[in-house]
């Protein structure tokens, strides 16, 4: 799943009728098929029936806690590098008071535009080529306070030169909080383990209903409760996995950056 198609179909918000439905339908074809089975061709389920549909949801299952778990460990991660970076801004903000009066109302000046622009960095609706400004806006005022703080730096003398160098790796600091925070949007699953759980949803879906049609007998409240249950959790599953655009966001961890922005004058 490239990142323009994530958007897309996180901003749309059809992916869970949309996996509701294909199960729903999966379903019906596979009722129809161990009707006709049964009925057409005079067939009746084998005693290893019970063993092949274990089998299946059983496999289904532990895929579905597998990317379950690696979901809520990367929302964890990314709640980490948000208080992360949050300290690492504040620090090295806190540095500047090292720097000659002048050099400090220029820098104070340049943390609170970098303050601002992270704020709105990851504002909806976010759109693909949009991010992208946003993310080389965020750098370039990033690059702006290196700049800045090394020019102030090496303006000083000798003596408090040393002082002041302690605010250089404060600043690295902040700027690699930043990159790490950007990059963890990218690690994710590989495209195999989706489909995996995908195809699997359907199979068990199509597997459900062809046990139904065998027996003759329909189960619409099962089959309901089935089709939502595991719509929901492969919607909550993507939602832990792509916090920035789905219905689970961040904005409570946010928020600690926005209240940093209000304490800085």
């Amino acid at each position: 799943m490239n990142d323009a198609l994530r958007l897309e179909i996180f901003e749309s918000g059809l992916l869970p009728w949309v996996l509701i439905f294909v199960m729903a339908v999966m379903l019906e074809v596979g009722w129809w098929v161990g009707k006709h089975c049964h009925l057409k061709l005079n067939q009746t389920r084998p005693d290893s029936t019970e063993a092949i549909v274990g089998s299946i949801f059983g496999l289904l299952a532990l895929l579905v806690a597998f990317t379950f778990s690696g979901a809520s460990d990367r929302f964890d991660r990314h709640r980490q590098l948000i208080q992360s970076e949050m300290s690492a801004i504040s620090t090295a903000y806190s540095t500047v008071d090292l720097l000659k009066a002048e050099d400090q109302a220029v820098l104070r000046k340049a943390f609170i535009e970098y303050l601002d622009h992270r704020i709105v960095l990851y504002k909806k609706p976010l759109e693909f080529k949009e991010l992208s400004a946003r993310f080389d806006k965020q750098a370039e005022l990033g690059n702006t306070i290196w700049l800045e703080a090394i020019r102030a730096v090496n303006s000083m003398n000798a003596f408090d030169r040393e002082v002041s160098k302690l605010m250089l790796p404060k600043v690295l600091d902040m700027l690699d909080a930043y990159d790490n925070q950007r990059l963890s949007m990218r690690f994710h699953p590989p495209p195999i383990i989706w489909l995996s759980l995908f195809t699997l949803a359907i199979i068990g879906a199509l597997v459900a209903g062809y046990n139904m049609g065998m027996e003759q007998k329909r189960d619409w409240v099962l089959t309901m409760v089935f089709v939502a249950l595991m719509a929901g959790a492969i919607f909550v599953i993507l939602n832990l996995e792509y916090p920035r655009v789905g219905s689970i966001s961040l904005i409570e961890f946010e928020q600690e950056i926005v209240e940093l922005r209000n304490a800085i004058k």
